[in-house]
């Protein structure tokens, strides 16, 4: 691969922190160890170089403890799940893992009926999230964040597709799968019930919101793509050797163009920021107020999570970038169970 220089990033976005990030990490910590996600001392020594506590602190810098406690349970749940997705691609396991993922979507459509990989962490892990998230909430949020859920494992296989063929997908194919496979929608269906705001799925159409939404896991996406390239030489899921392979640029230029359509993603986001309060015109103040909230925190978890990228993680450290057929050392092992 050519030799490149990263470009600046920056997010015209106000970043904020939750006062007890380092406790909320802490707390993470503690729960992926009770359900068997962390196991070996060296992965849970890295754990906390990884930060996903510090990460998920900047999404909802205002709300309590146990709320921000569980959204980040809920990302360290993602991100080791994501690692497993990884881990089956180096080491030759896909079906294991699809298999695991067969299992996880039956427990995400319906919670209340075993499965056979009911003792597996990842599903286990799961159920208890699922056990402190749905309760109470409304059924048209149920349907949407299960629905969430089930397209980010679809994102996955997508993904996994294009590994296996070793094909590069189309700019707009890899757009839509990679997004998908973020996490960031579900996260974001989080965001709504931690800021107690009511965004019926007629404003969640509207094309402000899904600006608002799918801008952040486009920004997101593409920002963990620059940082991640040298991590994923081999790899087609990520915008900057997919510009390259189909526009033809060397890598510099086709990193330049994914920093350029960052900026672009930015404008849109800030657009649709500005021109959501027309759009909720007729609601009451007090629901405006807490659906802006939901905007302010995608902006601020955006903006930290460039910097989470940067330098605040060990997740993209020259140091664990893996030597072929092997993962990264922070990843557990959780395929064999």
């Amino acid at each position: 691969m050519d030799t490149y220089q990263m470009p600046d990033v920056c997010l015209p976005f106000v970043t904020a922190t939750h006062p007890q990030a380092h406790r909320v990490q802490k707390l993470t910590e503690q729960w992926c160890q009770e359900f068997g996600l962390l196991r070996s001392p060296d992965v849970v020594t890295k754990f906390s170089a990884l930060g996903y506590g510090r990460i998920m602190a900047t999404l909802c810098p205002y709300v309590p403890l146990h709320t921000m406690s569980l959204i980040t349970d809920w990302n360290s749940f993602f991100f080791i799940a994501d690692d497993q997705q990884n881990n089956a691609i180096t080491t030759n396991r896909v079906g294991r893992y699809e298999d695991l993922v067969d299992a996880v979507r039956h427990v995400i459509a319906d919670d209340t009926h075993p499965t056979p990989a009911d003792d597996h962490p990842i599903v286990a892990a799961l159920r208890d999230l699922l056990c402190r998230t749905l309760p109470g909430r409304p059924p048209y949020w149920l349907a949407r964040f299960r629905a969430n859920l089930d397209l980010w494992l679809t994102g996955h296989l997508a993904e996994n597709s294009y590994r296996l063929s070793g094909t590069v997908p189309r700019v707009s194919e890899y757009i839509s799968v990679r997004r998908n496979a973020s996490t960031v929608l579900p996260t974001l269906d989080l965001v709504e019930m931690a800021e107690r705001a009511v965004i019926s799925d007629e404003l969640y159409r509207t094309p402000q919101y899904r600006t608002l939404v799918l801008g952040t896991a486009d920004i997101m996406c593409w920002i963990n793509d620059i940082h991640s390239l040298h991590m994923e030489q081999d790899d087609p899921i990520n915008f900057v050797t997919v510009l390259a392979h189909h526009e033809h640029l060397e890598t510099q230029r086709a990193m330049d163009a994914v920093a350029a359509r960052i900026a672009a993603r930015v404008q849109d986001h800030l657009t649709a920021a500005r021109e959501l309060p027309l759009v909720m015109d007729g609601l009451e103040p007090s629901a405006q107020k807490a659906i802006m909230w939901c905007v302010r925190d995608q902006q601020s978890w955006a903006a930290g999570m460039e910097t989470w990228d940067r330098t605040d993680t060990i997740r993209f450290a020259d140091s664990e970038v893996p030597t072929r057929g092997t993962t990264a050392s922070y990843v557990e092992d959780l395929l064999a169970d």
